[in-house]
């Protein structure tokens, strides 16, 4: 245990023990799961073209009467600009000069300084990438919070949201039908040949509070078990609480950024899983010239010292958005009682 110089007693000697360090929490269910595919681009804007396929029964015709006519597939391009998210800082003398290194009576050094400052910076940007992430589950939103790239794939793609009362409060309502209504849902809205293998629930606390308590739920919940886990167990890093139940895994996620809930209170919402079509993460280059049109990368960060040695500016990017190509398969669950 390192000794140091007491201020508060001169001439006195304390003991300098373990800081007390308040980080706050590292939200990164979605990022966890894999549900999005991770991207480069090389350009600030991503461009695709949708196509709406049709299929038309054929009538039957007398011979020699005019035939049946095939129609084309409508094709729609749709293009999006990728948002901006910089984030500076710089280390100066003052930082280091006759501080006291964390944790330790030695002196604070240059190296140890930017390091913490990079640490810090590179969570930010990890942060963002999650609130963003949930932002596009929760509201089909683009997250640009200054407006500088505006979009919503339910009112670009003309989709309105399927909704369902799950009517928690109810002791006669069939929850296991409820789950089961959103998975079919989800199954006949995906339209791209692929197989849902699972069907999950990002759950705010006061859904999955009220799922679990709720009547023809209890004991299922109470002797719920599976193969990897102990009954009522929590996923990922200890912060999640999970529960299978009528085919869908339900799992609460408290995850809060500045005082915004990543889920809203009271929403439950289902995605499907095992799908490599739906949701993109799509990252663009540095706003820097050894970068253009170059495959973009989740973060950047470059240092740089002064010439006159009085500063070292740190300047770091990340260039991103967050792509739902299928809107209609996210659901969204709520109780009104």
């Amino acid at each position: 245990m390192p000794i140091t110089r007491s201020f508060d007693r001169p001439f006195e000697m304390t003991d300098l023990t373990t800081d007390l360090l308040l980080i706050p929490n590292q939200w990164g269910l979605i990022n966890d799961l894999g549900i999005f595919t991770d991207s480069s681009v090389t350009q600030h804007n991503i461009t695709f073209e949708q196509v709406n396929g049709t299929l038309a029964l054929i009538t039957d015709k007398i011979r020699g009467e005019r035939n049946n006519v095939n129609k084309d597939d409508t094709r729609l391009l749709r293009s999006y600009a990728i948002p901006h998210f910089p984030l500076d800082d710089h280390l100066g003398p003052e930082d280091v000069q006759g501080k006291r290194a964390y944790g330790s009576d030695a002196a604070e050094t240059e190296a140890e300084v930017l390091a913490r400052k990079m640490v810090r910076i590179r969570r930010n940007h990890a942060a963002t990438l999650e609130f963003a992430r949930a932002f596009a589950i929760t509201t089909g939103g683009i997250y640009a919070p200054n407006g500088t790239v505006v979009g919503n794939y339910y009112t670009d793609f003309g989709i309105t949201r399927k909704e369902v009362d799950f009517d928690l409060g109810t002791s006669t309502t069939r929850v296991i039908e409820k789950g089961e209504e959103m998975i079919a849902y989800i199954q006949d809205n995906i339209q791209n040949g692929e197989v849902v293998s699972e069907v999950v629930a990002l759950c705010s606390p006061e859904f999955f509070g009220k799922l679990i308590k709720q009547a023809g739920v209890v004991d299922a919940y109470r002797y719920y078990t599976s193969t990897q886990e102990p009954n009522r167990d929590r996923v990922g890093t200890g912060l999640y609480r999970t529960f299978y139940h009528g085919g869908v895994k339900y799992i609460e996620y408290r995850g809060v950024y500045n005082g915004s809930r990543l889920i809203p209170a009271g929403d439950a919402y289902f995605l499907p899983m095992g799908t490599a079509d739906v949701f993109f993460t799509h990252y663009s280059p540095a706003n820097k010239f050894s970068h253009v049109n170059t495959l973009g990368e989740q973060a950047y960060m470059f240092t740089y010292r002064d010439p006159k040695d009085s500063k070292i500016d740190i300047e770091t990017e990340s260039n991103f958005i967050n792509l739902i190509r299928r809107p209609s398969v996210i659901t969204r669950a709520f109780s009104s009682t």
